[in-house]
């Protein structure tokens, strides 16, 4: 006859450490504590983990700031105008900066730079001298002198281009710089200095800039402060530091065309937004 050994299932020859081993049973009731060793890896695992959620989010972080971030100079955003004129620039001074000597240099300033003597008969007058009140801005004395035009023509010529488009803003430049030549004419008839760079038709971009911020926008806080008096403070002020400048650097600075072109591209754009002219 088969029986079992134990009434508790422990099978015939079952054994129960519990009832023979009183300190096994007590053993795990113990809390064990990791050694120093084992804490000092468990430590050096938590900051290599650390480290690694912390270069992935810096990486995470960088990677959304460059997909949201606006560049610094967006050159796609340069209208056709803007960028033809600066290459221009750079395009005719690059061959006079490196392949011409100084005599060259000054033979073409003369030829193709604007000089009032050859209209009043202080300079042996060249038939080239009808264009050079246009050739004349495409001339550079230096990097330095084609690096300041080339910059704030750049950000004038794309905000008058973005609001009049590239037809407009062309013919704006060409009358404001033909206007800075008229005034060197006027205010200097018989100098046989030639007259370079496109001084006369940024400063017209400008004025113009200078007219349409403080007309277009009445919260502007330089409308607010001149309220009253409208543009004109600003505009005489601006019109002042044309002046003043070429006037303390005695001579080297043409600040007659400085003005002259200032003061067309504000009267220009005073007459376009007043619909008396139109191109």
């Amino acid at each position: 006859m088969s029986t079992n050994g134990s009434s508790n299932g422990t099978g015939g020859n079952g054994h129960d450490p519990d009832q023979h081993d009183p300190d096994h049973k007590d053993d795990r009731k113990v809390v064990k504590f990791p050694t120093l060793a084992e804490r000092d890896r468990m430590k050096r695992e938590e900051r290599q983990e650390e480290e690694r959620w912390r270069k992935e989010y810096r990486k995470k972080n960088k990677a959304t700031r460059q997909a949201n971030a606006e560049p610094f100079f967006n050159t796609g955003n340069i209208p056709p105008l803007a960028s033809a004129l600066i290459a221009a620039f750079v395009l005719i001074h690059i061959p006079i900066s490196l392949f011409m000597d100084e005599g060259q240099k000054l033979s073409l300033f003369y030829t193709f730079g604007f000089v009032p003597g050859m209209y009043t008969g202080s300079f042996e007058w060249n038939w080239l001298a009808l264009i050079t009140p246009i050739t004349h801005a495409f001339l550079h004395g230096s990097w330095v002198h084609l690096l300041f035009n080339a910059i704030m023509g750049l950000a004038l010529i794309m905000f008058l281009e973005k609001i009049f488009g590239s037809r407009i803003t062309a013919i704006f430049i060409a009358l404001c710089t033909l206007s800075g030549a008229l005034f060197y004419l006027v205010f200097a008839p018989f100098t046989t200095s030639p007259m370079i760079g496109a001084s006369g038709g940024i400063s017209g971009l400008f004025g113009a800039l200078i007219y349409i911020t403080t007309t277009r926008n009445s919260n502007h806080p330089i409308t607010l402060r001149f309220a009253k008096n409208g543009p004109w403070p600003v505009l005489i002020f601006w019109g002042a530091m044309m002046v003043l400048p070429g006037l303390l650097m005695g001579g080297t600075l043409a600040w007659q065309a400085h003005l002259g072109g200032y003061i067309c591209g504000v009267a220009l754009v005073m007459l376009m937004q007043k619909g008396k002219i139109r191109f």
